[in-house]
């Protein structure tokens, strides 16, 4: 009795885990935390991720590209955003992370895609117990800096460690000056590009519209205005009545000349 109880108890565990996975939007697009069911999905458009604080759990899922090309998951303009357990195949790239920070890849594997890691303009970002068998290159990046990347079967581009840790965590002080980066652990004091984002936000916050002050057209203005208005139409009118006494005129004429040559005509017949 007791193990038919244990294994009931075990078929509802089991169900209520496979109950709150979910299949992948047709989308592609992903906005809000999400776990996949353990299935394989096509997504020759690849995966898209458009809201920030949000975390992809595949559940060991994969999702295959079209034959090495589009990205398999970019992610672009974001912030804390989390990726686990996720196999992405035959891309072009496997993941994109652009203009973004403090994104975390964790216990995915990105196989048989030409780039394997693409960043661009990224900083702050952890990407670790990661496994890369790509065609080309495990880790392309531009104007990134204070990444940390671990991978656990490939090295990684000397180039890319001077600025970032490479299979190893360390600390590293992202408050640099004219870098075009201000960090979340940095200041105006500390990082001279923290006051120039202050200036530049100052600058493009726009009022809000309930705010303006209502401003009334001056008395003098509206009646210029309604006089123009008038006397464009007068004109209007004007020329209008010209148009229709000269059409008149000519049908007159016309009527007084086909007569003239009606009554030649008869003169001549008399003759």
């Amino acid at each position: 009795m007791k193990r038919v109880l244990w294994l009931i108890i075990g078929f509802v565990l089991i169900g209520s885990v496979f109950a709150d996975c979910q299949e992948l939007p047709g989308t592609g697009i992903i906005n809000e935390s999400i776990r996949l069911c353990s299935d394989t999905f096509d997504a020759p458009e690849g995966i898209k991720i458009t809201a920030d604080n949000v975390e992809l759990n595949c559940g060991t899922a994969v999702i295959r590209g079209n034959y090495l090309e589009k990205i398999g998951v970019k992610i672009e303009n974001r912030r804390n955003v989390t990726m686990t357990r996720c196999n992405i195949l035959t891309f072009n790239v496997g993941v994109f992370i652009s203009n973004s920070s403090n994104i975390h890849l964790y216990d995915n594997a990105l196989l048989k895609n030409d780039v394997g890691l693409r960043m661009y303009n990224s900083y702050e970002n952890l990407i670790e117990k990661h496994n890369d068998k790509s065609n080309i290159k495990p880790v392309s990046a531009i104007n990134s800096k204070f990444n940390t990347v671990i991978l656990g079967n490939k090295n990684i581009d000397r180039e890319f460690c001077k600025e970032n840790a490479c299979n190893t965590h360390r600390d590293m002080n992202p408050c640099v000056d004219n870098d075009f980066y201000c960090s979340v652990r940095c200041t105006p004091e500390t990082d001279s590009d923290c006051k120039k984002k202050e200036k530049i936000t100052a600058k493009t916050t726009a009022p809000i519209e309930e705010d303006l002050p209502k401003v009334e057209e001056p008395k003098e203005i509206s009646e210029i205005n309604k006089t123009s208005e008038e006397e464009s139409a007068e004109t209007k009118e004007t020329t209008s009545q010209k148009y229709l006494i000269f059409v008149l005129f000519y049908f007159i004429g016309l009527l007084i000349f086909q007569f003239i040559r009606y009554v030649k005509k008869f003169d001549t017949e008399d003759m």
